[in-house]
């Protein structure tokens, strides 16, 4: 069974944390439709009405939630991308083991559309914006002329490759992204990508027709029809 001492990085949890790390696995494993304030309760050996009292609402909860998993990753990208050194697999996970629930929440997270999934969305944008910006100042990440767009759209990258995060495994011989095997393949591809990129030049568009040209192609049928119509006049008249 889950132990809501795994999330927190401390081991000496308010109930306050404990009924969130509790909601934080109860989200993850059963949605936020079918999870209940009964169920959060249970999990965290607390009263429903003591959960009502700290959070208000179900929906009180899931936005504390959310804060808490988008803060965590928020610190931990923001040391990535500050430069620090990154530990392997095994250390990360034994070091962290509150990991496994949080990663399985942001998975979650966008699987259930609404107004919920949007807001947090919308922060985990903000977030990544921040976190590639201190990755700029700090000489890890290209500068980008667009960094909104480069934001939302390494947001949405990352948390689609959630949704198809069993298929991914399974075409790389395994069956879960942090299988040892799968997660090796998977990390070292997708840190050449982003360092290194894929293409080895640009594509080569066709240019867009010019102003110029589009007026002469105006020009040209509207002389075009004008011609006919005259002709089809003249052959009416004779």
């Amino acid at each position: 069974m889950f132990n809501v001492l795994n999330v927190s990085s401390t081991q000496d949890l308010t109930t306050r944390a404990r009924i969130r790390d509790a909601a934080v696995a109860e989200f993850a494993d059963a949605g936020f439709r079918k999870a209940t304030v009964r169920s959060i309760a249970a999990r965290a050996g607390v009263s429903a009405g003591l959960v009502i009292h700290h959070f208000g609402s179900k929906d009180g909860l899931k936005a504390e939630c959310d804060a808490f998993v988008l803060d965590w990753l928020r610190r931990e990208k923001s040391v990535v991308f500050g430069g620090g050194v990154l530990p392997t697999r095994t250390e990360y996970l034994s070091q962290h083991p509150e990991f496994e629930p949080l990663y399985r929440y942001l998975r979650r997270a966008l699987a259930e559309p609404g107004a919920l999934a949007t807001a947090f969305f919308d922060r985990f944008v903000a977030d990544v914006a921040d976190y590639l910006a201190i990755g700029e100042a700090a000489g890890t990440v290209r500068p980008y002329a667009d960094p909104h767009a480069r934001a939302a759209i390494s947001a949405a990258i990352g948390l689609g490759l959630m949704h198809f995060e069993s298929l991914l495994a399974r075409s790389l011989g395994g069956t879960d992204l942090l299988d040892e095997a799968v997660y090796g393949r998977f990390s070292a591809y997708t840190l050449d990508l982003y360092t290194h990129g894929m293409l080895t030049r640009p594509l080569d568009f066709a240019p867009e027709p010019t102003d110029s040209a589009t007026h002469s192609d105006t020009e040209t049928t509207e002389t075009t029809e004008t011609t006919e119509t005259t002709s089809t006049s003249t052959e009416e008249s004779s």
